[in-house]
């Protein structure tokens, strides 16, 4: 192995899959599957509606308004990192680094790599979300919630190339405590 050691998961998989299952059950049931990705485009149209409010109210995108207004979903995305950031916090596990170990087993020590790396890999993650009109999550979340045929091949796809990715970018494995 490599001597740098990643601390191993308080929740095991198969248990977070159903905790997640019962939080899309909700979801449908109070409003609408989950997804994260639409507030980005909300955000960005509200900061854009203060700077150019002729410009967002001729957009053929950003002038609907359910593309306007924050709806559950933002408190949603906000929940989450909020959530997150509360449980690692309670299961001391949060901690600030510029490098995380998986990173620096497979790259090296380079902080502007690191972020340079990060920031591009966000850009498209968000491009391609938005050209497909939803994010990965929640085309396979809740694709397969709503028993969606197309779902499947996607699924397949996104899981199958998201463990091509990772084998090429993190080639190498820290030892697991």
């Amino acid at each position: 192995m490599t001597g740098q050691k990643v601390a191993k998961t308080i929740v095991p998989w198969w248990v977070a899959g159903i905790l997640l299952g019962l939080v899309q059950i909700l979801a449908v049931w109070v409003a609408d599957p989950l997804g994260v990705s639409t507030q980005f485009v909300i955000l960005d149209a509200k900061a854009l509606n203060q700077i150019a409010p002729e410009y967002t109210q001729n957009h053929p995108l950003i002038s609907q308004p359910r593309n306007r207004t924050l709806g559950y979903g933002f408190w949603l995305d906000a929940g989450m990192v909020l959530g997150g950031l509360a449980a690692a916090v309670g299961y001391r596990r949060w901690k600030l680094q510029a490098i995380p170990v998986w990173w620096k087993v497979n790259r090296g020590g380079s902080v502007a790599c690191r972020f340079a790396v990060g920031f591009s890999a966000g850009i498209l993650i968000l491009l391609g979300a938005r050209l497909a009109h939803g994010c990965t999550s929640g085309q396979f979340a809740s694709g397969w919630a709503q028993l969606s045929l197309s779902a499947v091949p996607f699924t397949i796809t996104l899981f199958a190339f998201g463990m091509l990715t990772a084998r090429i970018v993190f080639p190498k494995t820290p030892d697991i405590e």
